[in-house]
């Protein structure tokens, strides 16, 4: 199956952002339920009815605290019709607290300052090839605009907002859960839907708590960026680091030396060295006098040394079954000043974007 994904425009109430959702990728949310059927046996050994049951405990929380996602998730659902409820779009939603406690998607983050105050977000996203969609969300009220990237049927992901603040992930091999937190993804919803600047974000972040383990990197318009590794535990802020064009990486792995004890992961070789390779390449960049750009990035993004573990990770061989199909899926370059965003389906060593995108529209 190739990667792809659909556009789609959603205003208007919780409700009907959820619906326009929901009913323009009717198709898209039915496949990637079955896609996380088969991932959630594979992986956690449970079939789609015991997964729902057990996001279905995240209900209490998120109607005390954040109902207007759980109207989305019905719009979701209804919108997508054949019988889906509320309950089984939050279990897509719940897909990493229900899977990656098994099982870690593969990602290489990077933010980085560049001239004149610019501020890059860019990742490679390794995961299975699911179906995609890129959400533009206009909420009625007074919240912000958002335009992200995520697998149909879920409330947020990889993206930016109206006022600047870009978010990716990275996600972590962790056996942490905890039911009193948010879903990765409704809480990088939440800040993109709720967050002017990086301390903005990170104050959501500390007080809605992570319900399992990541690593987000935000960035705002005004030049602010960190990694923060979150855990049921708490969170620890990777600030940039060096003088002429400072940055910070990020894989699959927890390396803060401040974290909390208890924030223990079980990461993957290949995580430390997509990680040093990162660093090196961007090293070398800023030696060479090499800008931080969309080309220069995209550069480092493409980077195959070291395949099929490589930044731009190998291409799976016809007969790979299970979690052996992992792949880069995607690539986003965002530059948070001017609010653009690229989108290249596939590994970008192969593959041109087919999509860039700002606050003012789609094109």
């Amino acid at each position: 199956m190739a990667a792809k994904a659909r556009i789609i425009k959603c205003t208007g109430s919780p409700y009907e952002i959820g619906f326009s959702h929901g009913s323009s990728a009717s198709d898209e949310i039915h496949g990637n339920i079955g896609l996380y059927a088969d991932f959630f046996q594979d992986r956690a050994k449970i079939n789609w009815e015991q997964a729902r049951e057990r996001a279905s405990a995240y209900i209490p929380l998120l109607s005390a605290k954040y109902p207007e996602i759980l109207e989305e998730m019905k719009g979701i659902a209804d919108g997508a019709g054949k019988g889906l409820s509320m309950e089984d779009i939050l279990t897509l939603n719940a897909r990493s607290e229900l899977g990656l406690t098994n099982f870690a998607d593969g990602c290489t983050c990077i933010s980085q300052q560049g001239p004149e105050g610019r501020i890059f977000l860019a990742q490679n996203w390794d995961w299975l090839v699911v179906h995609l969609v890129v959400l533009h969300i206009i909420p009625s009220d007074s919240s912000l605009q958002m335009q992200f990237m995520c697998e149909a049927g879920l409330v947020g992901k990889i993206g930016l907002n109206s006022a600047g603040v870009g978010t990716l992930l990275n996600g972590i091999l962790a056996g942490a859960q905890s039911q009193d937190k948010f879903p990765i993804h409704v809480l990088l919803r939440r800040i993109l839907q709720f967050a002017s600047t990086f301390d903005e974000a990170l104050a959501i972040v500390e007080e809605y708590g992570l319900a399992s383990t990541c690593n987000i990197m935000i960035a705002d318009a005004n030049g602010k960026a960190g990694s923060i590794e979150c855990s049921p535990h708490g969170s620890t802020v990777i600030p940039p680091r060096g003088e002429t064009f400072p940055f910070v990486g990020h894989t699959n792995h927890l390396y803060a030396t401040n974290r909390p004890l208890a924030a223990v992961d079980h990461p993957e070789e290949n995580s430390f060295a997509r990680l040093a390779r990162m660093d090196e390449l961007t090293r070398h960049d800023t030696e060479k006098g090499v800008q931080p750009s969309f080309a220069s990035i995209r550069t480092r993004l493409c980077d195959q040394q070291g395949s099929p573990d490589s930044i731009c990770l190998g291409k799976p061989s016809d007969d790979a079954v299970g979690m052996d199909k992992v792949t880069t899926v995607s690539t986003v370059i965002m530059e948070l000043s001017s609010k653009v965003a690229q989108l290249t389906l596939g590994r970008p060593c192969e593959n041109l974007p087919i999509l860039e995108w700002t606050m003012s529209g789609l094109h």
